[in-house]
């Protein structure tokens, strides 16, 4: 746990910088696997968010980075199939994301791990509005780079994550 709180602190400070240095940020939505492996999809969603902050200078939002959170522990993330728990509901969380996704710049999609239900819909729904989206996947390399102060945590949860892709094919 203690790798999520590295990589959120880091991600809210470089925003910051980001913002200052460059004041015309895009902000974007976005999508990425939350059910199923929630501790792996929670740390991939920090990675994807990371990653836009940094290496394209984007303003990202998730609904799923702050919606899901447990409401009595904000370390811990909850389950799809644990309302006793969820402070939002699931289709109040969509319904929430749809109506900021009209706001942000665009939507951006990071499909290294999949396309879930919800990654799907949210598609549609771009599609179907006139929406911009863009189909990315973590460029590992440069952004290994940008964080050299926790390359053996963040080595780990790459390598993590490249072999979960090897999976897919």
């Amino acid at each position: 746990m203690y790798f999520i709180y590295v990589i959120g602190i880091v991600y809210v400070a470089l925003s910051i910088y980001f913002r200052l240095k460059k004041p015309k940020s895009l902000v974007v939505m976005i999508e990425t696997p939350y059910s199923g492996d929630i501790d792996r999809n929670v740390r991939y969603l920090l990675l994807c968010m990371a990653e836009a902050g940094m290496l394209y200078n984007e303003l990202p939002y998730a609904t799923h980075s702050y919606m899901t959170q447990h409401p009595r522990c904000k370390t811990m993330y909850v389950s799809d199939y644990d309302p006793k728990w969820n402070v939002w509901t699931r289709e109040s969380a969509i319904e929430a994301g749809q109506r900021m996704r009209h706001r942000c710049d665009r939507t951006v999609f990071y499909i290294d791990l999949g396309w879930s239900n919800g990654m799907k819909a949210a598609l549609v729904y771009c599609q179907l509005h006139g929406l911009p989206y863009e189909i990315r996947r973590l460029n590992y390399k440069n952004l290994e780079w940008k964080i050299p102060f926790m390359s053996e945590e963040f080595s780990e949860a790459i390598i993590n994550l490249e072999n979960y892709e090897h999976m897919l094919e």
